[in-house]
């Protein structure tokens, strides 16, 4: 289907708009002149729509604010909402970061991925016009475990699919432990948000070829970047305010990350929507740019360390050195959308100075 124009085009709907990534997907929209029907569990929660409304009244765009409960989707919780829009951003997902709501078992995230996306499609085709579904997966959907004789520091593409092909999931999956004990972790009690995200994907693609509606999918990986407000203080930016605390809650031996800016996926989001090029089953991996965006965890701690010199990162946190790095590049979104990326030192800045301005975190400042 033709991309749409832009915000000539009707309104747009953003779900989980008050999360890290949908009120950053709110606020380019909203820059970018559209007008934004922002969908939240409780419109009644300030903490939640302050900063929601704050957006909207920066312009040049607009914010509307509606109660939907992601819960309730397989209902038609969105339907009136939808009613109109030209393309819906579906990020929400219910992972337990709010304390205010029960943290979710392994079967209710689940299906809060794969049914209420179900129910966000269905209320996306009653609405009769929306042209384009943005939907945000993970890179829990790319990356994982691959064939024995993979490479180190494997490379991935949008052409994987939890470390491989589709097809050999469960195969993948299936391993005999230290015990001797078969073991398949492709089930929802072991792999419930991949299972879930991959399984959401290939329900919206089916979806889009069946009535028309292009599905396209962003795939983020260790989302970094500046708060919009102290309720965000939760995923991968909680575990660097940590750190400027000086101390984490990582285990010796650290990981490897690959670091996005979120101002990035909502840039992307929104050139999905306008893209020519893009269409139904399009996958675009928001992950590093290059390798100053692949660090081991000596090596952020390091970064860190010259970003804010004044602060004690970690503590006496000191995880071995490795050569081990996990590599995927965001080529295609820069390649086929022409998004422009962050400089990685700029997303740990920006991410930095919003978790200390907000008072999220008291830095560990030496003494």
């Amino acid at each position: 289907m033709p991309a749409i124009q832009g915000p000539a085009d009707g309104p747009v709907a953003v779900t989980g708009a008050s999360g890290f990534i949908g009120s950053h997907v709110v606020k380019n929209l909203v820059e970018a002149g559209y007008t934004v029907r922002a969908c939240l569990r409780d419109t009644s929660r300030e903490d939640k729509t302050a900063y929601l409304n704050a957006i909207g009244e920066h312009g040049p765009g607009s914010v509307e604010l509606h109660s939907c409960d992601l819960r309730q989707a397989a209902n038609g919780a969105y339907d009136e909402v939808f009613a109109g829009c030209s393309v819906v951003f579906h990020v929400a997902a219910d992972l337990g970061s709010d304390k205010s709501y029960e943290r979710p078992t392994p079967q209710t995230m689940y299906s809060g991925l794969l049914d209420a996306t179900g129910g966000v499609l269905e209320s996306c085709r009653k609405a009769a016009t929306v042209k384009r579904i943005v939907y945000t997966s993970s890179t829990a959907a790319v990356m994982g475990r691959g064939s024995p004789g993979r490479e180190e520091n494997y490379m991935y593409t949008e052409d994987d699919w939890t470390g491989g092909s589709y097809e050999t999931l469960d195969a993948r999956h299936t391993y005999t432990n230290k015990k001797g004990e078969v073991v398949n972790a492709w089930s929802i009690e072991r792999s419930a948000y991949a299972k879930g995200k991959i399984d959401a994907e290939k329900l919206g693609y089916k979806f889009g070829a069946k009535h028309g509606i292009d599905v396209v999918s962003v795939c983020p990986c260790h989302v970094l970047g500046p708060l919009i407000a102290k309720s965000q203080d939760t995923g991968w930016q909680r575990r660097i305010g940590l750190m400027l605390s000086g101390t984490t809650d990582f285990q010796e031996q650290g990981m490897q990350w690959n670091i996005i800016d979120v101002r990035d996926i909502a840039q992307t989001q929104r050139l999905c929507a306008e893209s020519d090029v893009a269409t139904n089953g399009s996958r675009y991996l928001m992950v590093a740019t290059d390798e100053t965006g692949e660090p081991t965890m000596r090596m952020l701690l390091d970064t860190l360390g010259k970003l804010y010199p004044d602060i004690n990162i970690a503590g006496d946190y000191d995880p071995p050195a490795t050569h081990l790095r996990l590599r995927a590049r965001m080529t295609k979104a820069i390649e086929e959308l022409g998004l422009e990326p962050h400089d990685v030192m700029d997303t740990l800045k920006a991410t930095g100075d919003s978790l200390i301005e907000l008072g999220v975190v008291q830095p560990a400042l030496f003494r």
